[in-house]
């Protein structure tokens, strides 16, 4: 496999990623979700979605929704 980019933010491990439309999803140990736009090269952190009171362990995506779980 060969690397295009390494996308930095998060703090801890990324434990899940979902992809919707040009938008990429990541969940990681540090309890965030980050939002990238993947229409740009590198991929750009759009929005840091917090909440989660434990890691993200799970994201799905159904439709036009992002589910996630700790």
């Amino acid at each position: 496999p060969v690397s295009l980019h390494t996308l930095t933010g998060h703090t801890h491990d990324v434990r899940a990623v979902a992809v919707l439309g040009d938008r990429l999803y990541s969940g990681s140990s540090d309890r965030t979700i980050r939002v990238w736009n993947t229409t740009q090269s590198p991929p750009v952190s759009l929005h840091t979605l917090t909440g989660h009171t434990d890691r993200v362990l799970a994201l799905a995506v159904a439709g036009a929704r992002l589910y996630s779980g700790s």
